[in-house]
């Protein structure tokens, strides 16, 4: 029989919802088709050297502080609970520090100083997937520091009046150039065959392969870098390739790639401003624009996060100086990579051997999760999407554009992996449904400088615990994923060999990323598995002698919170029970549930018991499963909890067996948060 519904957690999506107010739906002068085609320009601003949590590990509704599927780190604490020399250390704010020497809480929010991010230490802080190095890997507690709604309120407007990624990494374990590299060419030529690898930062000079802007050219899509060349923070990754270090002067490469636009002030940030003015109004904005900012700009540790506030801003009110332009236009804000700061998601990662994606046998990336924001008339309304991107994803994103707009423009440099793993960023778009106008935004004229952000003292925190998330939900854009896993069976061999086999299988419409994790009992991993669309795969974990002696406990990971969670004994009485998932249609709704089998093996009944976790209040539910016999019963997380689940079984007999079931199930229709 169906287990009894719970009340809804979350509001329906039901259009999108505008903070700030009602924007209008229709823009005068423009006419649109209800696709991809009505955006005549996508302008890419790729700011400096922030992670996720870092500024929206606070911010409601997406995946960060409250994540109820964080991993578990070596001893068994959250992945929030970072190792700090002799002790632990959760994420802290900076703003609530009070360091010695007297500097001002709020001046520390802005002025965090960078740490280090290099290719060796930013894969110490990986640690193969553990994450669990944070502090030893930076070498100082700073890497766990966040910024609030409070420090960075422009941002977080951003996200609440526009479109905000979740699950968006940057594409390097490594520095700024090597993610920038990715980002305007879609690889770091990992074997050397045209000037790479070009892994580390620093490293960017003499490459050879072809960039994106190369084949826009070729294309006959216009494009332009706006940038000040003699203050770009050696952001404009096309000056790593020769083709544009050596172009002819008054050549395209030459005045669209590695120009400065007309200095119309002695300030380098209005100059960029200006010269995107100025080319709205007379109607020469070109198709595809990248902002380079400078220093200042950039939002770089010392660089504040309210000085390149004003910068985006500022940008917003350039495309709008004719409203049709920013009506037509989409802006994506990302960010390079994480600097120093710490992020609590495993970046996926290529299985071993994965062409294209290892240098010296090490994984390339993914790389941490970034801020990633959609500023469009197609992605307003505070939505969030947790589809798998990183920085190629924009240029999926303009494969995907240029196409519709009959000059199709490739970049032959992404990898097979990466074009499977990470999504095209179309996802993002109601193309169907625009919201035009500017909202209301907060004021950002108080902007701080470089220079009022020299040497501060080090701050440190001044408390220890797992920070808040701001409470509530955001609608969540339809992802392509059905991630499954379940625990197959144990197998038992001679001379004390156990073995736990998991079996992962996709029902979804796109690849599917999981890690397994070993949290106790042995050592190794995380292991990394790519399912494509309608595809599956299995792996064992031995738990015999010499791992656990019948002991195991193991988690899977995927999108989008998807979490599973197999502890038991292979000696014990739960190696007689089975408990399988899958997502079937209800009987009484007709909707998308999820199922559970529950089978007994042994040779006595057994009580299995359903407790849920998270999203429902009732419950718990129990099952008596006579020796030999099976029943199944089904959950409509769709209908009653947004699609959302967390649910622990549990089986009488075996207190060391359980098994933790945690995700969302997708019915191809926009969703709401977790």
């Amino acid at each position: 029989m169906a287990l009894s519904a719970s009340a809804a957690a979350g509001a329906a999506v039901a259009g999108s919802a505008v903070a700030g107010g009602t924007a209008p739906a229709v823009a005068a002068g423009l006419s649109t088709t209800g696709t991809i085609t009505d955006a005549k320009h996508v302008v890419i601003l790729m700011q400096e050297n922030r992670s996720f949590d870092h500024y929206f590990g606070t911010l409601k509704g997406v995946r960060g502080f409250a994540d109820r599927s964080a991993i578990q780190i070596s001893g068994g604490y959250s992945v929030f609970n970072q190792p700090n020399l002799l002790g632990r250390q959760y994420p802290w704010q900076f703003s609530a520090t009070k360091p010695a020497g007297g500097a001002d809480p709020e001046r520390l929010a802005q002025c965090n100083g960078d740490l280090s991010h290099a290719w060796s230490d930013q894969h110490k802080a990986w640690n193969g997937g553990k994450l669990d190095s944070w502090v030893a890997a930076k070498g100082n507690v700073r890497t766990l520091g966040y910024l609030t709604r409070a420090d960075i309120p422009f941002h977080f407007a951003l996200a609440d009046n526009w479109t905000v990624c979740d699950a968006y990494h940057c594409s390097v374990l490594s520095a700024t150039g090597p993610n920038r590299t990715y980002h305007w060419s879609g690889q770091i030529d990992p074997a050397g065959a045209a000037g790479g690898p070009a892994y580390d930062g620093g490293d960017e000079s003499g490459l050879r392969w072809q960039t994106y802007a190369e084949a826009l050219e070729n294309a006959g899509v216009s494009w332009k870098v706006y940038q000040n060349a003699s203050d770009n923070y050696g952001d404009n990754a096309l000056a790593y390739f020769t083709q544009f270090s050596s172009a002819p002067a008054g050549s395209a490469l030459a005045v669209k790639g590695m120009g400065s636009v007309p200095k119309a002030t002695n300030r380098t940030p209005d100059d960029i401003v200006a010269a995107i003015r100025a080319d709205v109004l007379a109607g020469t904005l070109p198709q595809v624009s990248w902002i380079v900012p400078d220093q200042a700009s950039s939002e770089h540790p010392y660089a504040t996060p309210a000085d390149g506030a004003h910068f985006v801003h500022n940008v917003m009110d350039a495309l709008n100086a004719d409203p049709n332009v920013f009506n037509s236009s989409i802006l994506f804000i990302n960010y390079d990579e994480n600097d120093g700061f710490f992020d609590h998601v495993p970046p996926p990662a290529a299985p071993a051997g994965t062409a294209g994606e290892f240098y010296n046998g090490v994984n390339i990336g993914l790389g941490f999760r970034v801020p990633m924001l959609a500023v469009s008339p197609w992605s307003r309304g505070g939505w969030v999407s947790s589809e798998t991107f990183d920085h190629t994803s924009v240029l999926r994103f303009l494969e995907k554009w240029t196409a519709a707009q009959g000059k199709p423009a490739t970049c032959v440099n992404i990898s097979a992996w990466r074009r499977k793993v990470c999504g095209d960023l179309t996802g993002l778009f109601d193309f169907a449904n625009p919201v035009y106008g500017m909202p209301a935004l907060p004021d950002t004229s108080g902007t701080i400088g470089l220079a009022a952000c020299g040497p501060l003292p080090n701050p440190a925190p001044v408390n220890n615990q797992l920070p808040g998330q701001e409470a509530g939900t955001r609608p969540a854009r339809a992802l392509p994923y059905q991630p499954v896993a379940n625990l197959d069976h144990l197998e038992f061999g001679s001379g004390g060999v156990m073995k736990v086999w998991i079996a992962m299988s996709n029902a979804g419409t796109a690849t599917s990323h999981f890690a397994a994790y070993a949290n106790a009992y042995r050592s190794g991993g995380p292991w990394q598995y790519t399912v494509d669309a309608g595809g599956a795969t299995s792996d064992f974990f031995n738990c015999g002698t010499g791992y656990g002696s019948g002991k195991y406990d193991l988690t899977v990971i995927g999108p989008n919170r998807f979490l599973r969670r197999f502890t038991g004994d292979a000696t014990a009485a739960g190696k007689n029970v089975a408990v399988t998932t899958s997502y079937a249609a209800a009987p009484d709704t007709g909707r998308l549930a999820l199922w559970f089998k529950l089978a007994n093996a042994g040779a006595a009944p057994v009580t299995f018991t359903i407790t849920s976790n998270n999203y429902r209040t009732d419950g718990p539910w129990t099952y008596q499963v006579a020796a030999g016999a099976a029943t199944s019963d089904f959950f409509n997380v769709v209908a009653n909890a947004n699609g959302w689940y967390d649910f622990t079984v549990t089986v009488s007999g075996d207190a060391s067996w359980s098994q933790r079931f945690t995700g969302h199930l997708e019915t191809g229709a926009p969703s709401v948060s977790g």
